[in-house]
């Protein structure tokens, strides 16, 4: 298993650096890209920006003769460069009756087709033809140096790759799930400039804008590159195992707190060659999976061998027995461990996290947890004080989002609720409006916040339905939840109202 263990790592690993290595290439393109589209976008705003400020009715009007044969231009300089990928741009460029919005929806998917026709579909292809060879001789040499050389063995087959990128996996072939993803950007960005023309917006407003769309469509590259390099590199592995009579395989999942649980189970199973099927008996079992599998022979020794682990804490590897299983590992070094609990929850849920975490930033600003590793310890080791954020943080929310209030009232409440705060009281958004938005006048009783501190400082004397106490004191009464005792509204009584009940 150490041998194998080790022969594998080095050989995903060496796949996974020339991933990587055509994906910072790849990155590059994206922002170019970007800078392309931006670049595109303000011209065309900037050339009719003298019509109605550019309105929405102005991108509408037809191209003149002039205009019309500067698009053929430019679909002629795209159709040079992507060849036939553009010919629906081609022939839309033809009529006579092309808007101006029309002329920049066909620049805009002329830009994109560059980018992933060339940069992306072609060169990804070359780098997975290049993967799969290299894979495929590095198993074959990995079982002839384990068991002996012999010299012939089959070479790699030229359409072997090509037929692979065309196999369905994970519900569409490669190239399909690629042009979707441009598709799908590009209707996010023609969707953006709509709506900047809609209101009338200056396209800088679109940077901030553009940039996530392109950030999020790198990542999706990414992942699509991954996922369809663990498969091609597996298939191309399992060609090996044939080529050299290989009968069993065995799953080898990676000991750490990233891998999943569908990984974890399939640790250690042992299959027939032959009888693989990819993402059920055979890696990739999902999307960015880090799994592998090695030859299985029964008489191999495992006593003294080793497979490798990770700390979910401290990220350092050690070593446990080579027949330990995923599954064995967890609950030795994880599950009995609270620190190792608590680190591998922060690891595994570190994105969705990190998302609301800076939520809670933006909203609370200096009132939120420091730091990602503070906001999270508070959130899965101290259920007090996570349960009173969270209502921190909505009743903030609430305040921030109310269109009927002015910035000078919303800084009033928040300062108001803060200072209620540090007093042991937390207030809900309707309490506080309705201490702050207090009206006199007939039967109506104005009163200050030391007179509220003196009701919410006595005892409780009234229950409401609901599960909520009352205290009732000199006219005013505070009601609280019970059981959090939030304050949730004020009220000025002569008396107590029909319903409250005793304490």
């Amino acid at each position: 298993m150490d041998y194998w263990q080790k022969r594998q790592e080095a050989m995903y690993k060496a796949g996974e650096m020339q991933v990587n290595q055509y994906f910072k290439r790849l990155e590059k393109a994206f922002n170019q890209t970007k800078r392309e589209l931006q670049k595109t976008i303000e011209a065309f705003y900037f050339r009719y920006a003298e019509e109605n400020g550019l309105s929405f009715a102005a991108a509408q009007k037809q191209l003149n003769a002039e205009e019309l044969g500067e698009l053929k231009d430019f679909i002629a300089l795209a159709m040079d460069n992507i060849g036939k990928y553009n010919q629906q741009v081609n022939n839309m460029s033809l009529k006579a009756r092309v808007t101006r919005y029309q002329a920049l929806e066909m620049q805009v998917d002329a830009i994109l087709r560059q980018l992933y026709a060339i940069d992306y579909q072609a060169e990804s292809e070359k780098t997975m033809q290049e993967v799969y060879e290299d894979t495929y001789y590095r198993t074959w040499y990995s079982i002839d140096q384990y068991h002996g050389f012999h010299q012939a063995f089959a070479q790699v087959e030229p359409r072997t790759v090509e037929k692979l990128l065309e196999y369905p996996f994970n519900g569409a072939a490669f190239s399909s799930r690629l042009w979707k993803q441009k598709d799908h950007l590009q209707t996010q960005l023609t969707e953006a400039v709509t709506t900047m023309l809609i209101q009338g917006r200056h396209p800088s407003t679109l940077t901030k804008e553009f940039a996530k769309k392109m950030q999020s469509k790198k990542f999706d590259a990414y992942r699509l590159l991954h996922t369809e390099s663990s498969f091609l590199m597996s298939e191309a592995t399992h060609a090996g195992y044939k080529e050299d009579g290989v009968e069993k395989y065995e799953i080898l999942a990676t000991l750490d707190s990233k891998t999943c649980e569908i990984c974890g189970e399939l640790d250690g199973n042992v299959y027939e060659v032959g009888e693989e099927i990819t993402g059920v008996n055979m890696p990739p079992f999902h999307p960015l999976c880090r799994c592998t599998d090695v030859p299985h022979y029964a008489d191999t020794p495992t006593k003294g061998m080793a497979r490798v682990a990770r700390d979910p804490g401290t990220g350092k590897t050690y070593e446990v027995p080579a027949d330990m299983t995923y599954k064995q590992w967890h609950e030795q070094y994880v599950e009995k461990n609270p620190d190792k609990r608590l680190a591998e929850r922060k690891l595994r849920n570190k994105k969705t996290d990190n998302e609301q975490f800076q939520r809670y930033r933006k909203i609370l600003g200096k009132d939120a947890p420091e730091t990602l590793d503070s906001f999270q310890t508070m959130k899965y080791t101290d259920s007090e004080k996570w349960n009173a954020k969270k209502r921190e943080f909505a009743t903030i929310s609430k305040i921030m989002e109310k269109e009927s209030y002015s910035e000078e009232y919303r800084s009033k409440m928040r300062s108001t609720y803060y200072r209620f705060k540090d007093k042991g009281y937390e207030f809900t958004d309707h309490s506080l409006n309705r201490y702050l938005g207090q009206k006199t006048g007939r039967g109506k009783k104005a009163f200050t916040e030391d007179e509220l501190l003196k009701v919410l400082d006595s005892s409780v004397n009234y229950l409401e339905e609901g599960g909520r106490t009352v205290k009732f004191y000199n006219g005013i009464a505070a009601i609280q939840n019970e059981q959090t005792e939030e304050v949730v509204s004020i009220v000025v009584r002569n008396k107590p109202k029909k319903g409250w009940g005793s304490k």
